[in-house]
């Protein structure tokens, strides 16, 4: 029996990252000695293992297509801490160390694999990846000096530059996410000049799909997630069953077939006025 898109429970993204995960266990059961019936064991291998893909997405991100700007100087944007801006009722403030708690937690509750949680060496470099060059993460707060989440530039780089957000579940589907964005932008293209801007998100992420085109984001194609060439080819063939009514029609819009949708991510680009 085929597997309806609705009994899912992960995005098209983390299915595939599954997958991969499930495929590089397999091949690496023997060399890491992994104990299955012991949780601690089993835990370190998943960790290890998510540990090394989300580095492989990492680096598949940054060498993408897009025409490379010269290095970024970083001097006119805040430094640890300091606020980027401050909005009605939200205010962004740079990446310090006293936000590495609700950072991890966000992570946490959008992990499928929540057993990488368990390894302080993947909570270690989870938390580092936040700090690496060409990269700009800002912490969400209300008024009240609650932390809501955090958004970001991904890698300042490659142009144009690509929007990050992550919210903790308990402020999800109460706006907060697009007025974010919306502050982010504003506040770099004061500062920088920069006013475009692209997300990238699953193909049946519907609330990501929606809070893109409330920030004014325009189809702009599609990219590559992690997986590439043949092996990208082998699994949208083998997945190809997750194609539904919803996808056909979000395939006409970015002018892709619905199979290639399985496998890539949506491309939005949005640009401010000048």
């Amino acid at each position: 029996m085929k597997k309806k898109k609705e009994d899912r429970n992960i995005h098209l993204k983390e299915q595939m990252m599954f997958s991969e995960l499930l495929d590089r266990l397999e091949k690496r059961q023997d060399r890491l000695h992994i104990d299955y019936d012991e949780e601690e064991g089993a835990a370190e291998g998943f960790g290890s293992l998510f540990s090394d893909l989300q580095e492989d997405i990492t680096l598949c991100e940054e060498d993408s297509p897009e025409k490379r700007s010269p290095s970024f100087d970083p001097s006119s944007l805040p430094r640890e801490g300091e606020l980027l801006i401050e909005g009605e009722r939200l205010c962004l403030l740079a990446i310090s160390e006293k936000d590495c708690r609700g950072y991890l937690e966000v992570e946490y509750d959008s992990s499928f694999i929540k057993e990488a949680f368990t390894d302080e060496s993947f909570l270690e470099k989870l938390w580092e990846s936040f700090f690496q060059r060409n990269k700009a993460y800002y912490s969400i707060f209300d008024l009240n000096n609650v932390f809501l989440g955090y958004c970001g530039i991904r890698n300042l780089q490659a142009k144009p530059w690509e929007l990050s957000i992550a919210l903790k579940r308990e402020y999800q589907g109460q706006g907060i996410g697009p007025e974010s964005l919306r502050l982010l932008m504003k506040a770099l293209k004061r500062r920088t000049g920069e006013r475009v801007f692209r997300g990238r998100v699953d193909a049946d992420n519907e609330s990501s799909i929606s809070m893109m085109r409330k920030i004014g984001g325009k189809a702009h194609g599609i990219s590559e997630v992690f997986l590439r060439g043949e092996r990208l080819a082998a699994y949208e063939k083998k997945n190809k069953y997750l194609v539904d009514d919803r996808l056909k029609e979000l395939a006409k819009e970015f002018k892709v077939k619905p199979q290639e949708l399985i496998g890539h991510a949506l491309d939005f680009w949005i640009e401010l006025p000048a």
